[in-house]
Order: C-alpha cells, then sequence, then structure tokens
C-alpha cells in the first residue's frame, strides 16, 4: 500500500509540473529542463520537423533520439549528420546513459550536446528553463538538484543545495539538471538531466516514457 501511495504521489507531482507555464512550452532546451516525460512528448508533437534526423525514434506517444548502446558510455552518445538550430543555439548531439549501480539503484543521464560555452547556453535560454530561479552556479557548472524521498512523497520532489554531498535516504532518488562543459570537449556544453539513486519502474514511466518500465541499465 506505501509503495502505491508513493507511486500515486509521483505521478500527480509529475502531472502538476506538466501542467505548469513555460514562455515556450514547445522549446525543445525549455521542455528537457523539466526533467520529466514531457521532452519526450514534445519530441513526438514535433517529429515532422525533425524528420530529417535519422535518429529520430517514435514509439507509443513519445520520440527520443537513438544512441548505439545506453549501457556503454561509449556509445551512449549519437553525434548528429548536422546541427539541429534551437534558440539560436547549435545541437549538435544527444547523450543518454544507464547505467546499474548495483542492488536496486541506477545512474540514469541525457541530454544534448551544444556547441556553445555554458554561460552562452544560459544567456540563450534562462528565461525557458523550467523553475530557473532554483539553478546554482558553480564555476561553469550550473545545477538544479531535487530529492524524491518515498517517505515523504507528499513532499514530491524537493529542493536540495547538494546533491550527492551528504548520505541521502533510504531509496530516494537525486534529480538534477545539469549545465556544464563537455569532459571529452569543453567547447561543447552538455545541457540534460541525471537520475541517480533507487530509480523505479513507476517513477521510470513518468520521467522517462521513451523506455517505460524497463530495468534501468537495459538498452
Amino acid at each position: 500500500m506505501k509503495t502505491l501511495l508513493s507511486t500515486l504521489l509521483l505521478l500527480a507531482w509529475a502531472g502538476t509540473a506538466w501542467a505548469g507555464s513555460s514562455p515556450e512550452p514547445e522549446s525543445l532546451l525549455g521542455e528537457l529542463s523539466r526533467c520529466d516525460g514531457r521532452f519526450f512528448t514534445t519530441l513526438q508533437r514535433r517529429a515532422g520537423e525533425l524528420s530529417g534526423n535519422p535518429y529520430l525514434a517514435k514509439s507509443a506517444g513519445v520520440a527520443y533520439f537513438k544512441v548505439a548502446d545506453r549501457t556503454v558510455p561509449e556509445q551512449s552518445v549519437r553525434l548528429f549528420n548536422a546541427p539541429l538550430p534551437i534558440e539560436r543555439l547549435d545541437v549538435i548531439g544527444y547523450f543518454d546513459a544507464h547505467m546499474s549501480l548495483g542492488a536496486d539503484d541506477a545512474f540514469l543521464a541525457w541530454g544534448f550536446l551544444v556547441r556553445s560555452a555554458p554561460q552562452d547556453v544560459i544567456k540563450a535560454v534562462q528565461h525557458l528553463i523550467w523553475d530557473e530561479e532554483r539553478l546554482l552556479q558553480d564555476g561553469q557548472v550550473y545545477r538544479r538538484p531535487e530529492l524524491w524521498d518515498p517517505a515523504q512523497a507528499a513532499n514530491g520532489w524537493q529542493q536540495i543545495s547538494t546533491p550527492g554531498g551528504t548520505e541521502s535516504p533510504p531509496d530516494s532518488v537525486e534529480r538534477v539538471l545539469r549545465i556544464e562543459p563537455d569532459d571529452k570537449d569543453p567547447s561543447l556544453t552538455r545541457f540534460g538531466c541525471v537520475l541517480q539513486g533507487t530509480v523505479t519502474p513507476e517513477m521510470l514511466k513518468a520521467l522517462r516514457p521513451d523506455i517505460g518500465s524497463k530495468a534501468p541499465g537495459a538498452k
């Protein structure tokens, strides 16, 4: 019963986030910044204008960009044949990494690679970022960390200031929007989301409908 209640509250909070206002609700970077399923439904609605990208796939009301193998770090990045112009920025690729951390814990990361410095990306899209007033800056890294604690499910996603800095509650999940230099090519910016912790199948359905209830780490 506790698990069912937690799941229902998770879906309710996800629905509340989707219903929130946004200056440009169809902006791909703006929708990605929510770190939930809305990004993938927006990709589906805009699939026609993205049809020139051979890596765009569609499934059950959502769309997503395919990588070779999301479970292998070296194969979890897809570079596009031609940049996608979004908010006057060149989006040159997509990353989608899923790793099992043992037991029930997992790490998932997904988002865009942008050919600009982080500060230039922020300047271009800050007004589109969901809940942008909670962005924290540390040098060239911008992040918006949140915590889902099933023991406090009624509180939804809670703001935290130090993701990974202290021990998280049992069975909890950290969700972080991260805008930062790419570790392999600092001329690029990674604009995307991270989920880390006890990621349940129900959470995957709400936040990653492109993979549904597959076990984290599945291709």
